[in-house]
């Protein structure tokens, strides 16, 4: 069993991000990409929007903190992690930019915040194209970091989720 262990700050963080993101990638996929765009949309836009800046903070707080705080031992194992953690942050952070992006193409902040009319279709804007792409990109490294957790879980039994729970 792995003896290092996280601050119960990144566990908190860890399991908060990972919730949201959840939240956002399926309320994105299978809900509002769903809606016509009317006045109803606006409220869940205004959440989803709210939630994308919400996790991009969640994200940067992460990274520092990882920074500040003692890191697991460096294993070749550990290595792979890294990137792959630094690439599923880093595209959760494209996401948060890509929204921003499209928000202000697309004259969301004043419809959101304001007042105003959605656009007809977000999808002829550029920004929801890298949204839409880099979202599925995010949907299959988070199910890669899963599947990895799990296989070092149940097939290596090394121990490696203790280190994300508050357990002793």
């Amino acid at each position: 069993m792995q003896a290092f262990r996280y601050a119960k700050s990144q566990v908190v963080l860890h399991w908060v991000a990972a919730l949201v993101i959840a939240v956002m990638l399926l309320s994105g996929t299978f809900i509002l990409s769903n809606l016509p765009n009317t006045p109803d949309k606006v409220g869940m836009l205004r959440i989803h929007m709210m939630m994308g800046m919400l996790v991009a903070v969640l994200i940067l707080t992460r990274v520092v903190m990882g920074r500040m705080l003692p890191a697991p031992p460096v294993t070749v194992d550990q290595k792979k992690a890294h990137l792959v953690h630094i690439v599923l942050n880093l595209a959760v952070l494209l996401m948060a930019a890509s929204g921003s992006v499209l928000a202000l193409q697309s004259g969301l902040f004043d419809v959101v915040f304001g007042s105003g009319a959605l656009p007809e279709d977000f999808k002829v804007f550029s920004a929801r194209q890298v949204h839409g792409w880099v979202a599925k990109g995010v949907m299959a490294l988070v199910a890669l970091h899963v599947a990895s957790a799990l296989y070092h879980q149940f097939v290596l039994k090394d121990g490696v989720l203790a280190r994300m729970t508050f357990r002793k």
